[in-house]
């Protein structure tokens, strides 16, 4: 929560500012931050995903988000 709004992830590239509601889902603002790639291993191939399933975090303005291949911080205030 921040400033009485939330930051969350949709567990792959897209960030979203949401208000609180009960009433169901209500995105403010969204922003893809992850860019899409794939992932080969010896007995999977997944094509593009980019999972970012860590917990973002928030400190003087930054948002720090990390998926499979990269982290990324990002300013969010100024």
């Amino acid at each position: 929560m921040v400033d009485n709004l939330i930051l969350a992830t949709d567990g792959q590239t897209t960030l979203y500012l949401i208000e609180p509601d009960p009433a169901g889902f209500k995105p403010l603002a969204s922003a893809s931050l992850l860019p899409e790639s794939g992932i080969e291993g010896r007995t999977a191939s997944i094509v593009g995903t980019n999972l970012n399933w860590s917990p973002i975090a928030l400190a003087d303005g930054k948002l720090l988000i990390r998926g499979q291949n990269q982290m990324m911080c990002v300013k969010v205030a100024e």
